[in-house]
């Protein structure tokens, strides 16, 4: 009777092992349309005393695939800070995402960011034209909400050759779905 009962409860503990692990599941790299906005800020000092700080709005839309690539377009809206007798700044920019490091375990990975003033997306590749690159950077990312929201944080940045050395920047994505249901 006690071997009975060791091996039904061995059976049990398996089982409830296996099933938790079939519950957690894999999260696939998300892939579609995204809404995406950014917001954050970049200084630049030219002297220990002597700083600028830009303050950075963005509003756009991206289109990801399921092998990692994402393309899509965004205006920025940059701002001074101490403000200066100026309008924001606006701009058109074309940004390209590349996933380098994916964990569908915990839907966490690490992907590379390319800005471009010009350029054109055919889905989520890029064609570069005669656009030039103006931002390079990498950002850390986490998948949540069933694959409809991409939350990331800037890592490194970098202007051309310059480093970007005080940032602090965020990126949402969020799904779009149609509403139109007709």
């Amino acid at each position: 009777m006690k071997s009975r009962r060791a091996m039904f409860f061995g059976v049990l503990v398996i089982g409830l092992a296996a099933g938790s692990q079939a519950i957690a599941g894999s999260i696939p790299l998300p892939s579609g349309n995204f809404a995406l906005t950014v917001n954050g800020s970049e200084s630049s000092c030219t002297s220990p005393t002597s700083c600028i700080q830009l303050n950075i709005i963005e509003a756009g839309a991206t289109v990801r695939d399921s092998a990692g690539n994402g393309c899509g377009t965004h205006t920025a809206v940059v701002a001074f800070s101490p403000p200066v007798p100026a309008a924001p700044i606006t701009a058109q920019v074309t940004h390209v995402f590349k996933v380098t490091n994916y964990d569908p375990t915990t839907g966490i990975g690490d992907q590379l960011l390319t800005e471009y003033n010009g350029g054109k997306c055919n889905g989520a590749i890029f064609i570069q034209g005669s656009a030039t690159q103006q931002v390079t950077g990498t950002l850390h990312f986490v998948v949540s909400e069933g694959g409809n929201r991409i939350d990331n944080v800037v890592t490194a940045l970098s202007f051309g050759n310059n480093p970007a050395t005080n940032f602090l920047l965020t990126f949402t994505e969020r799904s779009q779905t149609s509403q139109n249901t007709q």
